[in-house]
């Protein structure tokens, strides 16, 4: 039986990292490597992490100074050493048959990655969303040659949520890849990072993961303009990268789209636009490379549209006697 190393990085939690590691420790699937990261907790958060160590030799605690979830999930990548890893954020849990079912799965599949559905929970325990994977679909991302296939799976998948935590990876997608410092968004960049190494992707209909979501969670606090900054960058990285590999622009303009709405909003209706120059310019940047794509008309009228609500519009210095704009 493959092990499985799970890393959980842990910061001030103390009131939700028992249900957490009881719905971890008390998994049907047995042979588990569970790494607790103490990222400077100033709560019990550590001390419930070593309590756990002593009853049950599978955990195994690091406790290092508070620099980020990023940093806490790199050090539990370079002390792993189990044949799969997944990833569960200390103030969520899991159904007890989580990751017998992700590991069966593989076994079936061989898929590199396996993807469960989850179910999304306020501090109270009350449901707030339910994932939206209804069917069990395997997804082959190794025809790439076959660019009709490629990216209708690859649109699919980008359209799924890219959370790291309802997930169970083969250990080898991680080699050479750690999880960006100091990004708002970190799941967005290494899942970016993760999928161009990836050839089969299954997902599961079950909903196996409870994502809790705190008012004080770093998700409701983060500042918006960075949070839209990090998006917008890790997307134009993987652009370059998706049109390197593939070639194959139409469902990554979708995509993008998608990205460039968000961060339109908000970033340009902030009240305190004048402070962020610098996104402004990268939304202006990805704006005319988007009227320029191959997006379908009403895609562009969207874009001007907004661009223009924001007086955004004749920054952009478009020149409508060019071909290129494809109206």
């Amino acid at each position: 039986m493959n092990k499985i190393s799970i890393i959980i990085p842990i910061y001030n939690v103390e009131q939700y990292l028992p249900q957490c590691l009881d719905s971890i420790i008390n998994q049907t699937y047995k042979n588990l490597e569970i790494i607790l990261i103490n990222d400077g907790s100033t709560d019990n958060s550590g001390k419930i992490c070593d309590n756990y160590a002593k009853v049950d030799n599978r955990i195994h605690v690091f406790h290092k100074k508070n620099e980020g979830v990023s940093s806490a999930r790199n050090l539990g990548l370079e002390k792993c050493t189990g044949d799969f890893i997944g990833f569960v954020d200390p103030d969520d849990f899991i159904e007890l048959n989580m990751y017998e079912l992700l590991y069966n799965e593989q076994q079936k599949t061989n898929a590199d990655i396996i993807w469960c559905n989850y179910c999304k929970i306020s501090s109270t325990g009350n449901i707030i969303y339910l994932g939206e994977i209804n069917n069990n679909t395997f997804y082959d991302l190794s025809l790439k040659n076959n660019k009709k296939i490629f990216s209708k799976n690859f649109y699919y998948i980008l359209n799924m949520k890219t959370y790291i935590w309802n997930k169970l990876f083969k250990r080898k997608l991680f080699y050479n890849i750690r999880f960006p410092l100091k990004k708002t968004f970190e799941d967005l960049f290494i899942f970016m990072s993760l999928i161009l190494q990836t050839n089969t992707i299954q997902f599961i209909s079950k909903t196996l993961y409870y994502y809790r979501q705190r008012d004080t969670s770093l998700c409701a606090t983060f500042n918006t303009s960075k949070f839209s900054l990090d998006f917008i960058e890790a997307s134009i990285i993987f652009g370059i990268d998706y049109n390197y590999f593939y070639n194959s622009k139409k469902e990554l303009n979708l995509y993008l789209f998608n990205i460039y709405r968000i961060a339109l909003k908000n970033i340009l209706f902030n009240k305190h636009r004048n402070k962020f120059q610098i996104q402004e310019k990268i939304i202006i940047k990805e704006s005319r490379k988007l009227l320029y794509s191959n997006l379908p008309f009403k895609y562009k009228l969207d874009i001007i549209r907004r661009c223009l609500n924001v007086n955004l519009y004749y920054k952009m210095k478009i020149n409508f006697s060019t071909k290129k704009l494809n109206f």
